[in-house]
């Protein structure tokens, strides 16, 4: 079966280079500095865990490994959330975005308790 989704981190810098070129008008300007810190972000990301993260938050995809809750915590919470709302800004997802936020929420929240025990 041919996978349709695009990698997380080429999803989010296609947004960025959308909002560059102009092409993205209705999608609001980031803040000062939010590229940069995105970059950076994405940086902490593996590509694999960066599409089962996506898969599982955005497509209804399988639970995410040890391993990949392992990297998102080092990812960061931060990260974690700049880098959904920068998905969201996109508009593609809007008619699921209540559930996305909710799904990253406890992506978040069940990764936290495999890697710290809680």
């Amino acid at each position: 079966m041919a996978r349709s989704t695009i990698a997380f981190p080429a999803l989010l810098l296609a947004c960025f280079a959308l909002l560059k070129l102009g092409f993205a008008e209705h999608v609001p300007q980031p803040a000062p500095g939010y590229d940069d810190s995105l970059e950076l972000c994405i940086k902490n990301m593996t590509e694999e865990c960066g599409i089962e993260i996506f898969q599982n938050i955005v497509h209804k995809g399988p639970p995410i490994t040890d391993a990949c809750c392992s990297v998102l915590l080092k990812f960061g919470h931060p990260c974690h959330s700049e880098l959904i709302l920068a998905v969201l800004s996109t508009g593609k997802f809007a008619p699921h975005e209540a559930e996305i936020l909710q799904k990253s929420a406890a992506a978040w929240k069940r990764c936290r308790s495999i890697v710290e025990g809680h």
